[in-house]
């Protein structure tokens, strides 16, 4: 991390800066191919790489995608069985222990027994066969520079994303502004997330809800979910001539860290083409359901396609019924936890305040959070993870809420 204003930066890798220190890691590995990792000097890394810290992060990117360790177990021998046969001849024949100086003793026992089961092995080669040390290093895809650094820069990004608290987003009106709010509310709502955005002057400001915010908890899962959502808005910010900016927050019991993830003048190479996946027709089952059973009941229903703005809050609704020439909008609640069903609720009745043409319509089990809530809510249930629910209160709201305005 690097501090800047009271604010930290990570420590991203370049292509062009970092050129030389991603080649002497690739011929380091290029070198060590076929051995163990016991047999491989890492002190060489550290030296040829020059920190001791973006070494270790370095070898894990190279061991977690390019490399791969294999175990040399020896062909018909199950090590877990063989280990306990062993430790019970030991067991039996010394007592349960054997001192250092009666090792070769021990070993000879252990031979004499693997040879009367047929087996013609060495007993360090079956107790050690599955140890970390006595693994070799294989590879698995070719490493260039970029591909080192994009997996690098990636790991850094999701990593602080999982601890995060908060994000906040802040981008101008200029920055394909519909889109990118589009892409981030359908994403958010598929991944289960809390969002909220604002409009103020010529820009927009989204503040999601990160792990230890909504789950109490760092969370990999949710993390990289964020990571997702947010991988598909960056061709469109990169190409942004305005300011942008992607802020984390990370808050614990001891201290409040801020990180400035992302901006017009931080700009990482991340894999975004293995991650910009197309967006679904519909962001989850239950949309999908809904929209059928309001096609069924005869009402014109679509899928919105813009952000509705009303004083400074932006809202992206999941449908929309048309009706005598009046629009109202649907919003589909999913239930996802304790925690997810509080936040929901709150921030639905922050959006009826402001947009009064919205029906609800939501899973049975958020039923206890929306209690009070001053706009219509029909309720489906869950059945073996299937949505189902007449819905047919939904014809009287819009017939209601058509007369109201």
């Amino acid at each position: 991390m690097i501090r800047i204003r009271g604010a930290y930066t990570p420590r991203y890798l370049d292509v062009v800066r970092d050129g030389s220190v991603v080649e002497a890691l690739i011929s380091f590995y290029r070198g060590v191919e076929g051995k163990t990792i016991g047999e491989v000097d890492w002190r060489e890394l550290v030296i040829s790489i020059g920190n001791e810290k973006l070494a270790k992060l370095l070898r894990l990117v190279m061991e977690s995608r390019f490399y791969t360790t294999v175990a040399r177990v020896p062909p018909g021998v199950n090590p877990k069985i063989m280990r306990i046969k062993l430790f019970r001849v030991v067991n039996k024949v010394h007592k349960g222990f054997a001192p250092p100086e009666k090792r070769f003793r021990v070993t000879q026992t252990l031979r004499r027994y693997l040879k009367a089961e047929g087996i013609l092995l060495d007993p360090d080669a079956i107790m050690w066969c599955t140890y970390r040390d006595m693994a070799f290093l294989k590879r698995v895809e070719k490493p260039s520079v970029r591909k080192v650094v994009e997996e690098f820069n990636s790991r850094v990004f999701n990593s602080i994303l999982i601890n995060s608290t908060s994000l906040h987003l802040t981008f101008h009106n200029i920055c394909s502004s519909a889109e990118v709010l589009m892409l981030l509310g359908r994403g958010l709502k598929y991944y289960g997330g809390i969002y909220d955005i604002r409009r103020i002057g010529d820009s927009y400001r989204v503040n999601i809800d990160g792990p230890r915010l909504l789950l109490n908890k760092p969370s990999k899962e949710y993390g990289l979910s964020l990571s997702h959502v947010l991988a598909t808005v960056l061709p469109k910010l990169y190409s942004c001539r305005e300011y942008w900016c992607v802020d984390a927050l990370i808050g614990t019991k001891f201290f409040n860290m801020y990180v400035r993830l992302l901006s017009s003048h931080v700009k990482p190479l991340l894999p975004v083409e293995r991650v910009n996946a197309p967006t679904p027709v519909f962001d989850t089952r239950t949309d999908t359901y809904v929209y059928r059973r309001l096609r069924m009941l005869r009402l014109n229903v679509s899928r919105v396609t813009q952000p509705v703005e009303a004083k400074d809050l932006v809202y992206i609704p999941d449908l929309k019924i048309e009706e005598a020439g009046k629009t109202i909008f649907i919003e589909v609640v999913n239930y996802w936890n304790r925690e997810y069903g509080v936040r929901k609720a709150a921030k639905l009745r922050e959006v009826c305040q402001v947009i009064k043409n919205l029906i609800v319509v939501a899973d049975d089990r958020m039923r206890q959070f929306l209690q009070g809530l001053p706009i219509p809510v029909a309720y489906y249930t869950m059945d073996l993870y299937e949505p189902w629910g007449p819905l047919t209160e939904v014809v009287d709201y819009v017939k209601r809420m058509v007369e109201e305005l």
